[in-house]
């Protein structure tokens, strides 16, 4: 009597963020940084940014994100990931290579609606919802910092978002001014970043670690 084997089950598709917890959230968390004598830069956008037509703001943040992937993905060795940190929101081990940003959409490259989708809510129009590719931007997202570091940390990418004058900036006769401040620590991160760097990049303030 012929006995057929089943067929086997299909793996299971890699995923590119996998949620932290417990002991390892705050394992990461406490991890030391690389000394800034080890290589230290930061990009300060300033106001300026925000006074930019919402969907040109979108579009820098997407080439932020699509350069900043290539960037990882570079630094990282196939199959391996790094932490994607947020002290005060849920964080994550991000698998760069695991493709996860394939035929994404500018929303959900950014995670933040475009113009014509706020258009649409104004006139009662409820377009379907998205669903952003990045658990956690790279952008701060108004948030006050996130972190992308390897498991050993020997380079950091920080983002952060501030409102107040920070970094030197002045506003003579204004209120507070917002400002996002993008920190790259470790030699190999800088070298990867400054062979293509993202638009936003170049059109910041660029601060060494001596000034």
């Amino acid at each position: 009597m012929l006995k057929f084997k089943p067929e086997p089950e299909p793996e299971p598709e890699p995923e590119a963020w996998l949620p932290l917890a417990g002991d390892a959230e705050r394992h990461a968390l406490d991890h030391p940084w690389p000394s800034p004598e080890q290589g230290s830069v930061r990009f300060v956008v300033d106001d300026a940014f925000f006074r930019l037509e919402h969907d040109a703001r979108l579009l820098l943040y997407r080439d932020l994100s699509e350069r900043m992937l290539k960037v990882f993905r570079e630094l990282t060795p196939p199959g391996g990931w790094l932490y994607a940190l947020d002290p005060q929101h849920p964080c994550y081990r991000f698998h760069p290579h695991v493709p996860f940003e394939v035929g994404a959409t500018l929303q959900e490259w950014t995670g933040l609606y475009t113009r014509e989708h706020m258009e649409w809510v104004e006139r009662g129009i409820h377009p379907p919802p998205f669903e952003a590719r990045w658990a956690m931007d790279v952008h701060p997202a108004g948030d006050p910092e996130h972190l992308f570091a390897p498991p050993d940390f020997h380079f950091v990418f920080a983002a952060r978002y501030r409102v107040g004058n920070f970094d030197g900036l002045e506003a003579p006769g204004r209120g507070p001014i917002e400002t996002e401040t993008y920190e790259l620590l470790g030699q190999r991160l800088i070298a990867a970043v400054d062979r293509d760097p993202p638009e936003l990049f170049r059109r910041a303030r660029r601060l060494e670690s001596d000034e």
